[in-house]
This record gives structure tokens, sequence and C-alpha cells, in this order.
């Protein structure tokens, strides 16, 4: 866009300074800046239908006229890649289940992707299992998680979570009412460690059935 606005800056000195001339040229700005953006949104979703497929760029594309779920899961999504669908996903406000399972999301990645998680305020069922979440990524989930006031569902199951990284997450999850199951398992969270979740888990009143370590 800055390209764009030079090109026009340094046209426009070559433009009289006249009000019909300097009308016309506004007109004509306006039309390349339209056509600038269709061909700036079209480059977007080609990366984005690269990354994650046909079916699921075209459920994005739809934003917040997309309820249901949908599944980005195995396709090597990093934090560049978070960078890449944040915007689009910040849209899909009323989608119920994401899945982000089997990528490369680490701590950078969900600095990127948990602001974008509390915009999708209706989302139910969060698939974050088999990544690379470790106790700072935890830290910088549980920033957020607690304002998802409608979860009900996390699985963060096959990652580098220790217990430090689960008292990240249980302390934060423990203000979601709302939320009913936590899967931890195969994770980095020694005997001492399931029993101190353990404990913090029905402090909170959640049933222990439903902690899954």
């Amino acid at each position: 866009m800055e390209l764009y606005e030079d090109v026009l800056l340094h046209i426009l000195k070559f433009i009289p300074n006249k009000s019909t001339y300097l009308s016309n040229f506004q007109l004509v700005c306006k039309d390349y800046k339209q056509v600038l953006q269709e061909r700036l949104d079209n480059i977007y979703w080609n990366e984005i239908e690269n990354l994650v497929g046909y079916n699921n760029s075209n459920k994005m594309k739809q934003g917040s006229a997309f309820t249901g779920e949908i599944y980005l899961g195995n396709n090597r999504i990093d934090t560049k890649a978070c960078e890449l669908l944040a915007p689009a996903l910040a849209k899909m406000t009323v989608l119920e289940e994401l899945g982000l399972n089997g990528n490369r999301i680490d701590a950078k990645a969900c600095e990127v992707l948990a602001p974008v998680l509390v915009k999708m305020s209706a989302l139910k069922k969060l698939y974050l299992w088999d990544n690379r979440i470790d106790a700072k990524a935890c830290e910088v989930l549980a920033r957020y998680l607690k304002e998802m006031i409608g979860l009900t569902e996390i699985w963060l199951t096959d990652n580098q979570i220790d217990v430090k990284g689960c008292e990240h997450l249980i302390h934060a999850l423990q203000k979601v009412t709302s939320l009913k199951e936590l899967w931890l398992g195969n994770n980095r969270i020694n005997a001492t460690g399931k029993e101190i979740i353990e404990q913090e888990w029905m402090n909170a009143g959640k049933k222990i059935c439903n902690l899954h370590l």
C-alpha cells in the first residue's frame, strides 16, 4: 500500500492545480484503490488455500456467516502461518469448533493465535494436541483463555507441558465456568504435579472424571 501511495503522490505533482483535473484524478484513485484491494485479497486467499486447502479456505471466506467447525490440523502451521490465518480467523465469530492439532504451534505462535481466539466468542471446542506447546506457551494462552467464557473443551495432549505450564492453565481455566473437559495426557507432568492439578480442578467445582491426565 505504501508503494501505491508513493506512485500516486508522484503522479499528483504533474496534475494541473485545477479542480476539474484534481476531481478526475481523485475518482481514478478510488477506482485503482478498489482494483488493488481486490488483487491483494486474491493473493491473500490463494496463500490460505495453499496452506489449509480449498474447502477450509472457502469456509474461512464466509467469516461471521460460518458456524459449525473447521479443522486445520496437520498443515505445518507455525508462527508465520498463524500470522497469515489470524485476520480470517478473527472474523469467524460464530465458529464452534476449531482444530489446530498436529501443527508447529509454539509460544511465539500462541502470541499471535491467542488474541484471535478471544474474538471467536462462540468457540466451544479447541483442539491443540500434538503441537510444541510448553510452559511458556501455556503462560501466553492463560492470559487469554480466561476470557473465552463459552469454551467447554480444550485438548492439549501430546505437547511439552510440565507442571509449571499446567499451573498457568489451571489458574486461568478456573475462571471459565463453562469449561467441562480438559485433556492433558502424554505431556511432562509428574505424579506430584498431577495431584496438584487434580486438586485445583476440583476446587473450581469441576468433575475429576473430565480431567484427562
